[in-house]
């Protein structure tokens, strides 16, 4: 079965949960697995971004924001663009 090249832009719903699972991956690895396993379930991703977020989960942490930015659709943008400041502060802050 061929996949497509390029997965479609994901929702402002789905870039939440997958800022929310790359934000629970620093903590619980095992539990954003089992997370994401039940997102996967549910059909919430279709197959090729599922490929996309497994992707990301294995980037250099600086380069998640631009990854995150290609996979976001036009209205989703602002969400990655928020919870990226908000998780730079954060990590100021822990700094």
């Amino acid at each position: 079965m061929k996949r497509s090249a390029a997965p479609q832009p994901l929702t402002p719903s789905q870039i939440e949960l997958v800022l929310e699972l790359l934000e629970l991956c620093q903590l619980a690895p095992k539990e954003t697995a089992a997370r994401f396993n039940q997102l996967i379930q549910a059909g919430t991703f279709s197959e090729a971004q599922q490929d996309a977020i497994e992707i990301l989960f294995s980037l250099e942490e600086d380069d998640i924001p631009d990854a995150l930015l290609d996979f976001a659709d036009d209205d989703a943008r602002p969400i990655v663009r928020d919870g990226l400041a908000h998780e730079a502060r954060l990590s100021f802050v822990a700094a």
